[in-house]
């Protein structure tokens, strides 16, 4: 499969600015599709760092809301879950990059087995990382009735707000599922940007609440700039076909 990616990434990139989203749930030494490595993290980030003029990373919100000018075909990345193993094994390799970074938090499972500590995730926003909402309880948005819904979606920005003392406007849908009803309840829960699963490039002019996104794998260098280049996009018709086969 990475040879597949590094193929697909030297084929035409698009014309004109977008944006490649990347997302990260885990840094630690396990080996499941969710998790990278310490070094594997601190390789990516490195490289990113060291690369920042070419491709650009930029910060996914700002550039989702219209808030900035969009790159030349930059990258922009993301954390979800708030686990510990992050702030453990990547808050300081961040905070050295000094890249911009979006973590999203589902509220209530701070200080529960594996997830940081509020305490933790202050700290991470004193760093410089963007937080933004993962409801409350990382439900499947799609099976709340209206009033858990509401209760997911603004109860979490609420308890955030309060935890960090500034506005939180950005979203990550739990598992990546979202519907139309979702979408709209997301928009009324006051988000301004929220971010998918669904592969592709990011453009300007697209909406703002249905932001495309590649999840990064326990990959070398190689691969990982395919993949800042658009590699996993070739994965996309096989997302495709098993959302409608599921």
């Amino acid at each position: 499969m990475q040879r597949t990616v590094r193929a697909w990434s030297r084929m035409p990139l698009p014309r004109g600015p977008a944006l490649m989203v990347l997302g990260y749930h885990r840094i630690a030494e396990r080996d499941d599709g969710l998790t990278v490595r310490p070094s594997t993290f601190a390789a990516h980030i490195g490289w990113l760092a060291a690369h920042r003029a070419e491709p650009p990373v930029v910060d996914v919100e700002n550039a989702a809301a219209g808030a900035e000018e969009w790159p030349w075909r930059g990258v922009a990345l993301t954390i979800d879950d708030a686990w510990a193993d992050v702030y453990e094994n990547g808050l300081e390799v961040l905070s050295r990059a000094a890249i911009p970074v979006t973590l999203y938090v589902p509220s209530e499972l701070l200080g529960t087995a594996e997830y940081m500590t509020h305490a933790q995730v202050r700290e991470c926003a004193a760093a410089g990382i963007s937080i933004g909402g993962h409801s409350r309880s990382h439900a499947d948005l799609r099976r709340c009735d209206d009033a858990s819904l509401e209760r997911e979606l603004r109860g979490c920005r609420e308890d955030l707000e309060d935890l960090l003392g500034a506005p939180v406007t950005g979203f990550a849908y739990p598992f990546g599922h979202v519907d139309g009803r979702v979408r709209d309840a997301v928009a009324s829960a006051g988000y301004t940007t929220a971010i998918t699963t669904r592969r592709g490039w990011a453009r300007p002019g697209r909406d703002p609440l249905c932001v495309p996104r590649s999840f990064v794998a326990d990959v070398g260098l190689s691969t990982f700039r395919a993949t800042v280049r658009g590699g996993l996009n070739v994965l996309r018709a096989a997302d495709a076909l098993r959302v409608n086969t599921g």
